[in-house]
């Protein structure tokens, strides 16, 4: 099985056909047709159902297409991190949903003065921020840990090779609308919200507790709605009342004051840090990153000693 081979099957599953995808792929259909045939006599399985329409995956090549799809991402971002420019300066960052870490970014990317470099942010499930990080995907991670799954999240790290570095911690808050029912309140119960829908972010098919980045075990409302990125759940709160809960820290001028916080009433609090690989080695750009995290801590840390 080659790398090339997974692309060819991903370009026929997109396209539904041996002819467009050859097109597509710049290939002779009778060479694209073979190299699909000895793959599945490889692999011992049917990866394609062929019929007049056209084709479609098997049930085999469903499951095969997901793993073909890591293999060809994987091969494209060691290709394009070892092969671009030698000058070039590289920081990747993997993120849960945190308006601070794309603040802090964009004070890393102002203060760049380099003529050459190759950023990238993503905002991605908890899962995926830790498995970037373990399989060198990207240079650093950002995740906030619940206090009362702290202890099983570090055992999951520590068998993933991760090491976890606190730089905050927070106590959890409520987010609504500026025009929410109960904007006005400074403290919120898990009472207040009950007649009001919860908003949670996707975590896929690894959806336990200590993936989730919101408090969800305590909730008596049974009104709950998931959503997959940040920028659809800023919409749905600032134009309904609905609520989601997470760190209080907001310091975006995205939101432009319209999506206000109120502490909730419980124990429970996050613990805020960047993982890294045990054994990697931390570039220039991934210490002043980090540098720039600690930064922000100290500063909000101050902020809240003085109100």
């Amino acid at each position: 099985m080659t790398i090339q081979q997974c692309k060819y099957v991903l370009e026929i599953a997109k396209t539904g056909s041996f002819s467009e995808a050859a097109k597509q792929l710049f290939v002779a259909q009778s060479g694209l047709s073979s190299s699909i045939k000895l793959l599945e006599q490889e692999l011992n399985i049917k990866i394609f159902e062929r019929s007049k329409n056209g084709v479609c995956l098997s049930s085999d090549g469903a499951e095969f297409i997901r793993y073909a799809e890591q293999l060809v991402k994987q091969s494209d971002f060691i290709l394009n991190r070892y092969t671009s420019s030698a000058g070039n300066q590289k920081l990747y960052i993997s993120t849960q949903h945190y308006d601070f870490v794309a603040d802090i970014f964009c004070k890393l990317l102002s203060e760049t003065t380099e003529e050459q470099y190759d950023f990238s942010i993503r905002e991605i499930q908890t899962y995926e921020v830790i498995r970037e990080v373990e399989t060198a995907f990207c240079d650093i991670g950002i995740i906030a840990i619940k206090d009362n799954d702290f202890d099983i999240m570090m055992r999951y790290l520590q068998k993933k090779g991760i090491r976890f570095h606190q730089f905050l911690v927070s106590s959890a808050h409520v987010y609504i609308r500026k025009e929410h029912p109960i904007a006005s309140h400074e403290e919120l119960s898990y009472d207040d919200l009950i007649p009001y829908t919860y908003l949670s972010y996707e975590q896929g098919s690894h959806n336990t507790s200590f993936f989730t980045e919101e408090l969800i075990g305590e909730f008596k409302g049974e009104k709950r709605v998931t959503i997959s990125d940040r920028a659809t759940l800023m919409n749905v709160l600032l134009t309904t009342d609905c609520y989601t809960v997470g760190t209080g820290i907001m310091p975006s001028a995205l939101n432009n004051g319209k999506i206000v916080s109120s502490r909730l009433k419980t124990d429970s609090y996050y613990r805020i840090g960047y993982i890294l690989r045990k054994d990697g080695k931390l570039s220039k750009l991934t210490e002043r990153f980090i540098h720039l995290l600690d930064e922000f801590a100290t500063e909000y840390e101050n902020k809240k000693l003085s109100t």
